[in-house]
């Protein structure tokens, strides 16, 4: 029989060996599903810096809400039966997850500054800030019930600085404060108040404090996919269904004119254009009746400075009869070619008696939209006519608030012949004053925009001619009323 000798093995070739023999430490993300607490606080504070502190770029301002809402939703869900205090916190989250994920699809659609400012929106905004309040109470309490479990002294500073900070945000955003200094220190103020809840939390780790997570049918990244397909749906639907006025159609009588056969041929006789007749609604037309003379100027505006299509703009002025010296002011618009319709057009009027002390209004302003298919053409009222005071933004002249005359209105893409016009008649109260009407016509050029406005509040908002998803044309009929007898204009 064979002994074999074994040579005694030195203590550093054991160590070496008993190490080869052990497993990789494992990845950080199985590290975490271990350890559940640390996993689940890390989404909650990461949640609340990304809801907290945004970057008004790139969308990020509605990204980041949206990504640090669903690491709420998934931390707290984790923690909801550990403690009382986080079991509210996860019904709070998902209330104000509905109230946020809402919002941005509603953002879709051009009814969001409408429903913004509606007194039932403004009590939900208020309800919603007072449970992100009660939120920050209630993780305070789940802390400290915690810190009690492990024989931890109970304190949770961060909670309390994190609703004191809040207050101040709050505070300041009431009396409208846009200084940067303060804004940097408050920014500061907030990471460190972040940085002492994780240090809280990390101590917590520290003292071996281990939960159960809160069993789920769903996996998280399931719930994540959920509501991501959930918000890019809405925001589709909200831009297909939500993108547009829901314009009443209905088709042209053909008869429409027919008390009006002396009044038409009057027009034509003194240089109106027929496509402008035609066009008038038979109470503007009767409003004409005895018309002694008119004034007439055209002009092609381009889109976007795309030659190929341009929209033909008509200016009409009517001296109507009476002892005091009348017009009728007629602006009219036709799409030369369809330019691609995505969403809302609106008309901006400065009436000749706006800021005129010649002239005054002598009515209502009216007017309709029309277009033409299959042989049949088909008219409108505007979907909103009138006038619309708003406050904007000059880089001259700082914030101003101004009342014009606005007709919001949407076209269907399908057809030809897209056009339509405003009327006003204007009285003279002192002779000589030029005749001045501006017809600020505003195209919506593409389909998607987020947050969605519509032609006119985009018009209220900025005075560029060019702006984004917008582009303005403009046009004026002016002309001195004393001049026409030397050179009368038709």
């Amino acid at each position: 029989m064979y002994d074999r000798k074994w040579e005694p093995m030195r203590e550093d070739d054991f160590d070496a060996l008993l190490k080869d023999s052990l497993p990789d430490l494992p990845p950080e993300d199985v590290v975490a599903d271990v350890t559940p607490w640390k996993k689940a606080m890390n989404r909650v504070l990461t949640g609340l810096g990304l809801t907290s502190i945004t970057l008004n770029f790139l969308y990020l301002d509605y990204i980041l809400p949206a990504i640090g809402m669903v690491l709420l939703l998934l931390g707290f869900r984790a923690l909801r039966r550990e403690n009382r205090w986080f079991g509210a916190c996860f019904g709070i989250t998902l209330l104000r997850a509905v109230y946020l994920f809402a919002n941005l699809i509603l953002n879709s659609t051009i009814l969001q500054e409408r429903v913004h400012a509606a007194p039932r929106m403004i009590v939900l905004t208020g309800i919603n800030l007072a449970l992100m309040f009660v939120e920050f109470f209630c993780i305070w309490g789940g802390f400290r019930a915690v810190q009690r479990k492990v024989g931890l002294p109970p304190h949770a500073g961060g909670a309390v600085a994190l609703m004191v900070w809040y207050g101040i945000l709050c505070l300041l955003a009431l009396v409208g404060y846009v200084g940067l200094i303060l804004g940097v220190v408050m920014i500061v103020v907030y990471i460190c108040i972040i940085c002492s809840l994780r240090k809280l939390s990390g101590e917590l780790d520290e003292a071996g404090y281990a939960i159960r997570p809160a069993p789920v049918r769903l996996e998280d990244g399931t719930v994540a996919l959920a509501i991501t397909i959930l918000l890019v749906g809405g925001c589709i639907c909200g831009w297909l269904f939500g993108g547009s006025y829901p314009m009443e159609w209905t088709p042209v009588d053909a008869e429409e004119h027919s008390g009006a056969a002396e009044i038409k041929s009057e027009l034509l006789e003194l240089g109106v254009p027929d496509y402008v007749v035609n066009d008038l609604a038979a109470e503007d037309l009767a409003a004409c009746d005895g018309a002694l003379r008119a004034v007439v100027e055209t002009s092609d505006e381009p889109v976007n400075n795309d030659k190929q299509k341009t929209l033909h703009i008509t200016g009409v002025a009517v001296e109507l009869p009476g002892e005091q010296e009348r017009w009728m002011i007629i602006q009219h618009f036709l799409w030369e070619e369809n330019p691609g319709f995505y969403g809302t057009e609106s008309i901006q009027l400065w009436p000749v008696y706006q800021d005129s002390d010649g002239w005054r209004a002598g009515g209502a302003v009216t007017g309709r939209v029309l277009y033409d298919k299959n042989g049949q053409t088909y008219s409108a009222p505007y979907w909103f006519l009138g006038e619309q005071t708003f406050a904007s933004d000059s880089i001259f002249w700082g914030q101003q608030t101004s009342t014009d005359v606005f007709a919001a209105f949407s076209m269907p893409n399908s057809g030809e012949n897209h056009r339509g016009y405003v009327a006003y008649p204007i009285e003279a109260t002192q002779d000589g004053y030029l005749i001045s009407g501006w017809f600020n016509y505003t195209h919506q050029r593409v389909g998607i925009q987020y947050p969605a406005v519509s032609a006119m509040e985009n018009r209220m908002r900025n005075s560029w001619n060019d702006a984004g998803a917008f582009f303005t044309m403009q046009y004026a009929l002016q002309f001195f009323p004393s001049e026409l007898e030397k050179a009368p204009v038709q």
